[in-house]
């Protein structure tokens, strides 16, 4: 794989996992604060807030990754993002406009919390919620394209039937599965933060219910998973180089080249997702005589749990992604001899991740890419300590 590849998969992992963070905590806060008004639970209320403070640190992570992630694709592929953009425009407006608008939502949200009467707040709490789904939603559209391009029109010009791109055998159960992990992923991060305080100090009743609701919430998603993951496994029948790819290492072939072997990724993904199931059904199945869920024990399980879990998402992210390489479109093989000219020509150059812009290849360039990602990695782990180690900070 070349560094490009490697550059553009290690800022989109931290991306996708502070992402995954973002969603599970866009959904419960505003319910949070929302109950806390109703019944004059100050207690709740804080909760709601200082869970608040970590969403608007994890979104900034995201935004940083992000942004990273746009500039190496822009500097390393620009041909394939000067058809690409073209192409799916609608699917990334629909990202781009619902990340405006999220962003609104979280300034807004913030300042003004004890400022806006209820009813305003809470629809800003709506918008809030609402945009962390469409986000997704335009970006799993377009994902599902690199998959396999339903509803590319060619004449009289490139271009993206909508509806058919929706209808896209992949896309379904790509997003379902997809925000369904971002919850699973949220909610046990909500769980190992509360048990990572639990391990220091005594929690408060309000913070016992939230992370027990957490845990449960959690179990819920991952049994989901368990049948939404399988739905995406055999949706990408459509995209038989990506299947292969993955499965065929596993004994599951179908009639197209395989190009690798990412079995082993998606072993790995699956220790991790039964990592995830033995530490739930530890803390939640009743075992007569102890009381595990409030234990020390119990709360250094819950860590592992969403450790795990946030592994498991950037595997599955990985998994993905890597098992198309080295195309962008995966179904690309299948169909480039299909193409009329100029198209098959362009489109084959264009969708090939080994086609790394010649003026972005000098190794010297290579070298303040890597010292740029190296501070970049290093103020994230700065914050991560700061937000979450810091001695007093609660």
């Amino acid at each position: 794989m070349n560094p490009p590849a490697l550059f553009l998969g290690l800022v989109f992992g931290i991306h996708i996992v502070a992402v995954n963070v973002g969603i599970a905590l866009a959904t419960v806060i505003p319910f949070l604060k929302r109950r806390a008004a109703k019944t004059g639970d100050k207690a709740l209320e804080e909760a709601a807030r200082g869970l608040f403070k970590i969403y608007a640190v994890t979104y900034g992570l995201a935004g940083v990754m992000g942004t990273a992630f746009t500039v190496f694709l822009v500097s390393f592929y620009p041909e394939f993002v000067g058809i690409a953009g073209n192409i799916t425009m609608i699917p990334f407006g629909i990202s781009i406009v619902s990340i405006l608008f999220h962003f609104f939502a979280i300034v807004s949200y913030w300042y003004g919390w004890g400022r806006f009467t209820e009813s305003l707040h809470d629809m800003v709490g709506w918008l809030l919620t609402i945009t962390a789904y469409t986000i997704p939603l335009g970006f799993r559209a377009v994902f599902a394209f690199l998959n396999t391009p339903a509803g590319l029109i060619l004449e009289p010009k490139p271009s993206l039937n909508v509806v058919d791109a929706l209808l896209n055998p992949t896309f379904l159960p790509l997003y379902l599965k997809s925000v369904t992990g971002a919850l699973t992923f949220g909610f046990l991060f909500i769980a190992g933060v509360l048990a990572w305080k639990g391990l220091r100090q005594e929690l408060s009743q309000v913070e016992k219910g939230l992370y027990m609701d957490s845990i449960k919430i959690a179990l819920m998603g991952l049994i989901a998973m368990m049948f939404l993951g399988p739905w995406y496994a055999l949706a990408l029948v459509n995209v038989p180089v990506k299947f292969n790819n993955i499965f065929a290492g596993l004994g599951a072939a179908l009639n197209a080249p395989t190009f690798s072997s990412y079995a082993w990724l998606f072993i790995v993904k699956m220790i991790l997702v039964l990592i995830q199931a033995v530490v739930l059904l530890y803390l939640l199945a009743p075992i007569k005589g102890t009381d595990i869920l409030f234990s020390q024990n119990g709360y250094k399980a819950t860590i592992i749990g969403a450790v795990a879990a946030g592994l498991t998402v950037l595997t599955g992210e990985y998994l993905n992604a890597f098992s198309q390489y080295p195309f962008f479109v995966a179904n690309a093989p299948l169909i480039a001899d299909k193409l009329p000219e100029p198209y098959k020509t362009i489109l084959t150059r264009a969708l090939n991740l080994e086609n790394v812009s010649p003026l972005a290849q000098d190794p010297s360039l290579y070298l303040v890419t890597v010292i740029g990602v190296t501070i970049l990695l290093a103020a994230t782990g700065y914050l991560l300590y700061v937000v979450f180690f810091k001695a007093n900070n609660h």
